[in-house]
């Protein structure tokens, strides 16, 4: 089992030198970013996605910043009806990058470029999204307008330098935090999203790191026996001695989890995946949702999100009343990066 520092006391990210200070994890945000320490800061990358699910629809929503590159990736899986439409926008940055908001509480950021306006704006009390998208996936256009309203206080962050290379490292924020409320709107078909049925996570990475990476992550968000379950279990991102980002959310508490094992059938997207965790503390599958045989699944460039549901159990609250996963909505991303 790998030894798993909680780091309690707020910190800078940066030494002085621009090494990473710290390796660990966190329930609450005291990983300060200090990003003039950082030697490599112009060569950081951003990636922050958003993940909204009322139980008949999911958004999943993306922004990656990289130092000459830009991608907003988006889609919109009917889960009543099923199918998946989906769209990226991959914006090629000659002289500089562009720059998301770094304080979650204020801040603004714009994009308008081929086709698509995105708007978003932290507040004090959540997010605004807000983003039109004309001719999306080729066909009708994409419009939502969306407020998420944060109403739970715990959330992972991990920090971890890369490959024991204090100069390269990985930061990590998971934050199933919010409810949603607004309108997503493709073509002549409307879903919304009311605060009282549906849910958001905002997931955000920064890193700094010599080579691409191959990673993937099971997520959940949504209610079981009348409370909200969110689940992040992910591949291993840099040197995870002490600490790493699988944990779990219940009724607002996290859970921190060990290492896991994970099986599946390489490039097989209908096949399901089964994950186990040390002493009994999970074992569950994740079951891909079909659509005439093939995966309910959209390709957003570098970027595959799967939609499924979880079958399984986790011991980890009540070893005599294990939490039962049946038929829990659930979606896995893979991604280079």
């Amino acid at each position: 089992m790998k030894l798993q520092r909680e780091i309690l006391e707020p910190c800078n990210i940066f030494e002085e030198n621009g090494s990473v200070m710290q390796a660990g994890w966190s329930r609450t945000p005291v990983f300060i970013r200090n990003d003039e320490q950082g030697r490599s800061v112009a060569k950081h990358c951003e990636r922050e996605i958003c993940f909204v699910n009322n139980g008949e629809v999911s958004l999943y929503f993306a922004v990656e910043n990289y130092v000459k590159e830009f991608n907003i990736k988006i889609a919109v899986a009917d889960l009543k009806h099923g199918g998946v439409i989906c769209d990226n926008i991959n914006k090629k940055l000659r002289f500089s990058k562009v720059e998301l908001p770094s304080d979650d509480r204020n801040g603004e950021f714009t994009f308008d470029d081929k086709g698509i306006t995105l708007k978003l704006t932290n507040t004090i009390d959540g997010k605004f999204i807000r983003c039109a998208y004309r001719e999306f996936g080729g066909f009708d256009d994409f419009y939502c307008n969306i407020f998420l309203k944060k109403n739970i206080e715990e959330s992972l962050s991990e920090l971890a330098p890369f490959e024991r290379n204090r100069k390269y490292y990985y930061f990590k924020r998971f934050m199933p935090c919010y409810t949603a409320q607004g309108a997503i709107k493709l073509g002549g078909i409307e879903y919304s999203l009311k605060e009282n049925t549906a849910r958001a996570y905002i997931d955000k990475t920064r890193y700094f790191k010599p080579r691409e990476h191959q990673y993937q992550r099971l997520s959940a968000d949504c209610m079981l026996g009348g409370k909200r379950f969110s689940l992040n279990l992910a591949s291993r991102v840099g040197d995870n001695r002490y600490g790493n980002e699988n944990c779990f959310f219940y009724d607002g508490k996290l859970e921190k989890l060990s290492q896991i094992t994970v099986k599946g059938t390489p490039n097989r997207n209908d096949r399901p995946y089964y994950y186990k965790g040390g002493m009994s503390a999970l074992d569950i599958m994740f079951k891909p949702f079909t659509v005439r045989g093939e995966a309910m699944a959209a390709k957003l460039g570098n970027t595959t999100v799967i939609f499924g549901r979880l079958y399984g159990t986790i011991n980890r609250i009540d070893y005599d009343k294990p939490l039962e996963l049946d038929n829990a909505q659930a979606h896995m991303i893979f991604s280079e990066f």
